[in-house]
């Protein structure tokens, strides 16, 4: 689904800015560095790169749309019933209720599915990914507008305020940066994550870990944290096996091999990981920027950050040459295909 482009964050409570006293201990260490490990795909001495995040609510409107068309499929038959019935009794309003009734499911059940299909083949993001650039101290985004090109920002990282926003009625809080201006004391660039799963002070503290300390001081698990530049990739199911991954420790490992877990979940809840992975390939990649791609030192050997490299096995997926990745996720999704058709064919049954 074309989801809504996040609103630019009002100024929440400031906690810090960079260089500013020492940098905190994490709050929930074990969770917040599982968590953090499988936001970054991209890390080494250059720059540390935020993919977007699918949260919560995002999660709901998939779903959403996921019921909708299921729910439309069923209703075209109930409706044809409808209508046989209307005919056969002749009456003029009950034609009338029955076209009023057919254009409100066709919408409240059709609309959903629709916007988001298409956004499977136009690929326009809503969404930004944050990359940390640590030579240069700065920090590049792409800022997205409806109908325009995305905006390509690149700010230094001193200029930086970081604050915390409490969302009204919801006890959740995220991580919001700012650049302040000095004139008018309002914002004049705002970043906001958007992860509900994740402590926001922990977040600040992996940035300013990762901008301002020495590599071995930034905590990374190696199970999550491998290099996973899905920008790059030519295949959706590529990027929705990654997404899949980095859920679900174990299930199909680095080598995009073909386990019963994996193949049951894709069987399963693979249009949550497929959304997922068509936000990877929708939002423009910072990195590919020529502006930093100038600035970049690093010659790709030798990585001081705990992270695995990309393995042969991915860069066959990336190119969708992945024999066994496509099974999985060609059999996964014709099983979702089969329960949809067979539940319209049981309403059928059960109409007639």
């Amino acid at each position: 689904m074309i989801l809504p482009i996040p609103p630019i964050p009002p100024v929440g409570k400031i906690i810090s800015r960079p260089y500013e006293g020492s940098i905190p201990n994490f709050k929930e260490k074990n969770a917040s560095i599982e968590r953090l490990s499988k936001l970054a795909h991209e890390v080494n001495p250059d720059y540390l790169l935020f993919h977007p995040i699918i949260n919560s609510i995002q999660n709901v409107w998939f779903l959403a749309s996921y019921s909708s068309l299921w729910l439309f499929g069923q209703f075209m038959f109930i409706i044809y019933a409808m209508f046989n019935a209307v005919i056969r009794e002749g009456i003029l309003i009950h034609y009338f209720y029955a076209v009023i009734c057919l254009i409100a499911i066709f919408i409240s059940f059709f609309t959903a599915p629709f916007l988001t299909l298409k956004q499977l083949k136009t690929k326009q993001s809503r969404y930004h990914k944050i990359l940390l650039l640590k030579n240069t101290q700065q920090i590049a985004y792409y800022e997205h507008k409806r109908k325009q090109d995305p905006i390509f920002h690149l700010i230094n990282y001193k200029d930086i305020t970081a604050s915390i926003r409490r969302n009204e009625g919801l006890v959740y809080e995220v991580l919001n940066l700012h650049v302040i201006s000095n004139t008018t004391g309002e914002p004049s660039i705002s970043i906001n994550f958007e992860d509900m799963q994740l402590s926001p002070y922990d977040q600040w503290t992996f940035i300013r870990t990762y901008m301002e300390r020495p590599a071995d001081e930034l905590p990374l698990d190696p199970r999550y944290a491998h290099a996973c530049p899905t920008d790059i990739s030519t295949s959706l199911l590529a990027c929705a096996d990654i997404a899949q991954e980095k859920k679900d420790k174990g299930l199909t490992g680095l080598q995009h091999e073909v386990t019963f877990m994996g193949w049951l979940r894709a069987c399963t809840v693979s249009f949550l990981d497929l959304a997922e992975g068509n936000i990877y390939q929708s939002s423009a990649n910072p990195a590919l920027h020529p502006e930093v791609q100038r600035r970049l030192m690093w010659d790709g050997e030798h990585n001081p950050y705990n992270i695995l490299p990309v393995t042969e096995e991915r860069k066959a997926a990336f190119n969708n040459q992945n024999r066994k990745m496509k099974i999985k996720w060609y059999s996964g999704i014709a099983i979702n295909v089969i329960w949809f058709v067979g539940s319209i064919l049981y309403v059928m049954l059960v109409i007639a």
